[in-house]
Order: C-alpha cells, then sequence, then structure tokens
C-alpha cells in the first residue's frame, strides 16, 4: 500500500514538473513580456502575478522572473513586490483546479488524449516551443491521473487508519495539521503539490476539515523555505524579495490561524453532507485558502510603502558587496531569457572596465594588476553563471546567444592575460635607457586611447582607426629599434621591449573583438520594448518608496 501511494505521488509530481516546465519555455518569452509590461502599478503588479502564476502553477518561477527584472533594471523594486504578492495569490489557483477537474470530471475522459498528443508533440514538432507544449500537455495529463492514483491509494488508507483519532490526541488537531502542511511543502518544494494532496486526502476521507484546513496553512507557511534557499548567495534584491515573501506569508499564515475557528463554525453551519469529506468540503477549503491570501493582499495596501523602505535599508553590505555582478543571481540563470539579459547587462560592465584599464608606463597604472585580477574574478564569475544557465532547456536561438556572450567573455579573458604579459615584460626593462622607453610610452599612450573607444558600446572601432593604429604599431617598432642601437641594448632587452608593444596590440585587438560581439549580442537581446534598461535617473526611482496612495 504505501509503494502504491509513493508511486501515485510520484506521478503527481512528474505531472506537475512537465506542466511547469513546458510552460515556462512554451510561453516563457511572452509571460516574461507581460510581466515586464504590465507592472507601472501595484494594482497592475499584483494582476501580472496572479495570472502568471496561475498559468504556469509555480510562484517559484515567477518569483526568480522578478527577480530578473530588478536586477535588470527593468522593473521598479515596489512593484515587485507587488508580483510577488500576486504570485502567492496565484497558487491558490491549484486549489480551484483540483477540485473542479480532479473530483469532479472523469479523468480518463481527457488524461489519456493529453498525454498521447502532447508526447506527439514533444516527438514530432520541428519547433523548441511546439516540443514544450507537448510536454506541458503530457504533464497535466499526468497531473490529474497521479490526483486519481492519490484518491485511490488514500481511500485504502482511510479504511485501515484512524487519522481523525490519532490527530485528534490532545486537542492537537490544528497544530498537527500545520506540521504535516509545512512538511509536504518541504519534501516537495511545491506548496501547489502540498495543496494538492491535502485535498485528495480530504475528498478520500482520511483527513477531516480542523486538521486539513490547518495544513492548508502549513503549506502556505511552507513554501517558505524555497525562498530562504534562494538567498544563499543571492544577490540583495533577491535577498529583499524573498523577505518580502517570507513576511507576506507569515502575515496570511497568522490571519489564517486566527480566522480558522470561524471558518470552522461556518463550515459546519454551511455543509449538510452526511459525509464530512464530501465534495463541499473541497470547495471550501479552496475557498479558505484563496480567501485568506486575498486578505493578506488588502492588509499589504497600507504596509507595503514602509516595508519597501525597510527592506530597501537592508543588505546594503551585500549589494556594495555584489555591486561587481549585480546583474548574476543563481535563481535568474534558470530561466534562459532573463539569464542572456543578465549576462548581456554584465557583459556591458565588465567591457567598460576592461576600456579602463592603463598599460604600464602609463600615468596611474600602478593599480592595473588589482583591477586585471578584480576583472579576471569577475569573469570566473560570469563563467559559472553561464554554466548555471547551459544546464536549463534552450532553443536554438538561446544557445547561439549563450554562446556570443562567451565569446564576448573570452575575448575579455585573454585581453587581461596579454595585459598581464606586458607586465611582466615591462618591468624587467623598466630602468633600460630613456630613449629605449620613450617610444614605448607613447605607444602606450595610443593603445589606452584606442582601447577606452574599443570597449564603448556606442561606438566602433572604424577600418581607419584599425589602420591607423596598425601604422603606429610599425613606426614604435622602428623607433625602437633606432634607440636600441644608439642606447646599445643588449639582445634580450631589445627582444622583451618588442614583445611588450605586440602584447600591447594584441591587447586592444580583443578589445575591439570583444566590443564587436558584444554589440551583435546587444541588439539581438535587447529588441523587445520591454527590454530596454532604465535609465540612471529611472534606477534611482526605482530604489525610491513610492507614495501609500499611488496605485
Amino acid at each position: 500500500m504505501i509503494f502504491e501511494l509513493l508511486g501515485s505521488l510520484g506521478l503527481f509530481l512528474l505531472g506537475m514538473w512537465l506542466l511547469t516546465e513546458g510552460l515556462k519555455l512554451a510561453g516563457g518569452k511572452a509571460l516574461e513580456g507581460l510581466l515586464g509590461q504590465w507592472t507601472s502599478s501595484r494594482i497592475r503588479g499584483l494582476a501580472s502575478g496572479v495570472l502568471i502564476t496561475a498559468i504556469v502553477q509555480s510562484s517559484s518561477a515567477v518569483t526568480v522572473a522578478t527577480i530578473g527584472f530588478v536586477n535588470a533594471g527593468l522593473m521598479k523594486f515596489q512593484r515587485a513586490l507587488w508580483v510577488v504578492f500576486g504570485s502567492n495569490l496565484g497558487t491558490t489557483f491549484t486549489a480551484w483546479i483540483v477540485t473542479f477537474f480532479g473530483f469532479t470530471v472523469k479523468v480518463d475522459a481527457f488524461t489519456f488524449p493529453l498525454i498521447g498528443v502532447g508526447a506527439a508533440l514533444r516527438i514530432f514538432s520541428p519547433y523548441e516551443r511546439g516540443k514544450a507544449l507537448g510536454m506541458a500537455m503530457a504533464g497535466f495529463g499526468l497531473l490529474f491521473m497521479g490526483i486519481e492514483a492519490l484518491k485511490n491509494s488514500f481511500a485504502g488508507f482511510a479504511g485501515q487508519l484512524d487519522v481523525q483519532t490519532l490527530f485528534a490526541g490532545g486537542g492537537l488537531q490544528v497544530v498537527w495539521g500545520l506540521v504535516v502542511g509545512l512538511v509536504l511543502t518541504l519534501v516537495t518544494q511545491s506548496s501547489s503539490a502540498a495543496i494538492a494532496i491535502i485535498l485528495t486526502a480530504v475528498a478520500s476521507g482520511v483527513a477531516g476539515l480542523d486538521a486539513a484546513a490547518a495544513a492548508v496553512i502549513g503549506a502556505n507557511i511552507g513554501t517558505t523555505s524555497t525562498a530562504f534557499i534562494a538567498t544563499i548567495g543571492a544577490t540583495a534584491n533577491a535577498k529583499r524579495l524573498a523577505w518580502a515573501h517570507v513576511i507576506f506569508n507569515a502575515l496570511t499564515g497568522a490571519v489564517a490561524l486566527v480566522l480558522l475557528p470561524l471558518f470552522i463554525r461556518l463550515t459546519d453551519s454551511v455543509t449538510t453532507s452526511t459525509d464530512p469529506a464530501g465534495g463541499d468540503i473541497t470547495v471550501l477549503l479552496a475557498i479558505f485558502h484563496t480567501g485568506f491570501n486575498l486578505l493578506g493582499v488588502l492588509l499589504m495596501l497600507p504596509a507595503e510603502p514602509r516595508l519597501a523602505k525597510w527592506l530597501l535599508g537592508r543588505y546594503r553590505k551585500v549589494a556594495q558587496a555584489s555591486a561587481l555582478g549585480s546583474h548574476l543571481d543563481a535563481n535568474v540563470a534558470t530561466i534562459p531569457d532573463l539569464a542572456l539579459r543578465a549576462m548581456t547587462l554584465e557583459l556591458d560592465k565588465l567591457l567598460q572596465a576592461a576600456g579602463r584599464l592603463q598599460l604600464p608606463l602609463s600615468p596611474g597604472a600602478e593599480s592595473t594588476e588589482h583591477a586585471i585580477q578584480n576583472l579576471e574574478n569577475r569573469l570566473e564569475r560570469l563563467n559559472r553563471f553561464s554554466s548555471l544557465t547551459s544546464k536549463s532547456r534552450m532553443t536554438a536561438t538561446q544557445s547561439q546567444l549563450l554562446t556570443l556572450g562567451l565569446r564576448v567573455g573570452h575575448h575579455l579573458s585573454y585581453a587581461c592575460a596579454t595585459l598581464r604579459e606586458v607586465g611582466e615584460r615591462i618591468s624587467t626593462i623598466r630602468h633600460s635607457p630613456v630613449a629605449a622607453l620613450a617610444p614605448l610610452r607613447e605607444w602606450f599612450a595610443l593603445v589606452d586611447e584606442h582601447s577606452s573607444t574599443a570597449a564603448d558600446k556606442d561606438s566602433q572601432m572604424t577600418d581607419e582607426h584599425r589602420a591607423d593604429l596598425a601604422v603606429a604599431y610599425r613606426d614604435t617598432k622602428s623607433r625602437v629599434l633606432d634607440a636600441a642601437v644608439q642606447e646599445q641594448l643588449d639582445a634580450d632587452q631589445l627582444d622583451t621591449a618588442l614583445q611588450a608593444a605586440s602584447h600591447s596590440r594584441r591587447f586592444v585587438e580583443q578589445l575591439w573583438h570583444a566590443g564587436d560581439a558584444y554589440r551583435e549580442l546587444s541588439a539581438r537581446v535587447f529588441t523587445a520594448p520591454f527590454t530596454a534598461p532604465f535609465t540612471a535617473q529611472q534606477r534611482v526611482e526605482s530604489e525610491t518608496p513610492v507614495d501609500p496612495s499611488e496605485a
């Protein structure tokens, strides 16, 4: 019997996973577009959070996408709060779907056709999004097949185990229910899955109303565990939104516990069925679940401005420490479209930092080694982020863009390596005769000028620029040779000086390649209106709490 229950649960969770992942891939671009465009007010942010979560059946996915938009400067933090609140309300749609489709419709009528058509699309569709839609359809069918199997398994347990009496010991039904809801959510890492299991147990007569209602509250609170896990190594905005998620769920859980006795009394007066586990109970539980989350949203209307101000005041040290990689978040890496946008924005910063590097013998070049090491550390973090992104399911276009981003990073890494080579060679001839170093000093100044232009995302190195630099390089070599003859430099010193000039030329060439690849990447990633990053002024405004009356 226990293996049958575990198998039924596994079938349900597999269906839930296929449904969520399939919908994220099939409609991810459109849903993210809606999320990016339709959050100009608190009400719209709330509505988009509810709608998208109801569609993809995953508040975690919506929260992660929201973190990505805030980190990319595409959404104000205050609006992101309302998307998070809306995603919590959106998860209550699971209860309604399970209640009306899982318990009132004969599943055989649509599960097998859905699985069959979905599998056919997944195998034969020529398009990635068509394959993803097929995966979602098959997952939808498996989900309700799992609910049916859970119902049958729980029905067998109901005849063998008196759960009501077990939980009633000492009047601790509510406490036991809370614990069960929390544990189910922790194990499945999905409050939607936990709610579906609880409703199935009620419909099968395994659990009573008191324990089930408390379990629903426990599942609602338990989903904050995902938020806590997401904060590990996350950006400041991710931590702030995770805490907003925790605070909202803790508040709604407290409200639900206060309302629980009233709900039980109302249910006793409304229910006329002699079977306490009848279909009416699951409907009432769905109403209860939606009701206390909706009440939590209403309570947040006056509290949100103060909450936003408090959260923005937290994790400032984390924000400063992660400023070098503020767009990169491991949670965002799981959503390819957002990950590509974050990577592009981060590469913009890295390219600008590389353009500010100065060659030896230039004024202020003493700190170049530290700057190179800093840039290499940031590139290593970008590589780890790209590696996480590559593990997600991606379309062919997304894979091409990720490859293009890695190419930008490769050119920047090579630029750092060649610049370090220049520094090592200059250190060995720094005390050579001035006449030999003078042409190198002038050449390095010219390279610094060209590297700044090459790393500027709004400008592009022309063929004329490249030709001028080639002429200057040949002239520098001639002058170094002349100076070597006049000062009677030995062969090793002459060779070192020429190598320094050659490596510095390679440095600026790598920046050219990086700049060209970045401009292509940026043009392809930032194509839709909602992907245009905030201006500097809008970024400041996004960190300023809004007026409480603004909606």
